[in-house]
């Protein structure tokens, strides 16, 4: 339900960050523009209806004795009803996410908006021996002096920098853009391009054994 809810608010005019596929997707029936993301729409859906055969069937299951019981009669119809839904729905899920169109160019865009780099510049005042408190406060007085001036913290010069902190040394511009802020998070499950290829990998390794195993 999450992803399939991301999908909606993405496609929406206000994000414009994804556009729907016309095969995985509907169209208004009054206003010829509109794209209806269908598939979204029922996977969030069905995801209450399948959390409520889940619970139905802990609840049947909870306090039984060892051995067999009849109560375990009542767990064919949530068993089933699942089975059912998520045969339609992960097909269709996955058919919807693979035809996606990611507008790269908006979303590089939006990435620096409403001052997300401040965080890397605590975090690198940190890495530079400075405590997180000291850090943070500095990094908000980044924010008000790039505030008053209209302009983005990667605009503020290197004197205005090293007046809000003596750490913040020219260097610290490593992080200022987006590319060096993902670059920056190396650590094991990163988001430094290194990192998300191992992790690519690794579900790449479970999704292949996944499916020896069911085939």
């Amino acid at each position: 339900s999450r992803i399939a809810e991301e999908v909606i608010l993405w496609a929406t005019a206000e994000f414009s960050y994804v556009t729907l596929d016309d095969a995985w997707s509907t169209g208004s029936s009054i206003m010829p523009q509109k794209k209806n993301p269908d598939v979204a729409e029922l996977s969030r859906g069905k995801a209450g209806r399948l959390i409520g055969n889940l619970t139905g069937l802990l609840a049947t299951l909870k306090a039984q004795p060892l051995a067999y019981n009849r109560d375990l009669q009542e767990d064919k119809e949530p068993l089933f009803d699942s089975v059912e839904q998520l045969e339609l729905l992960l097909p269709a899920v996955a058919g919807m996410v693979g035809t996606l169109v990611f507008h790269t160019r908006r979303l590089a865009e939006l990435a620096p908006a409403g001052f997300t780099l401040a965080t890397d510049v605590a975090e690198w005042l940190v890495r530079q021996g400075v405590p997180f408190r000291a850090a943070h406060e500095a990094a908000g007085r980044c924010v008000r002096v790039a505030e008053s001036r209209g302009v983005g913290l990667g605009d503020l010069s290197d004197g205005e920098l090293a007046a809000i902190h003596p750490e913040l040394t020219p260097d610290v511009r490593a992080v200022l853009t987006v590319a060096g802020s993902i670059a920056s998070r190396d650590a094991p499950g990163g988001t430094a391009p290194q990192r998300v290829a191992e992790q690519l990998a690794r579900a790449r390794e479970r999704v292949e054994l996944h499916r020896q195993w069911a085939g």
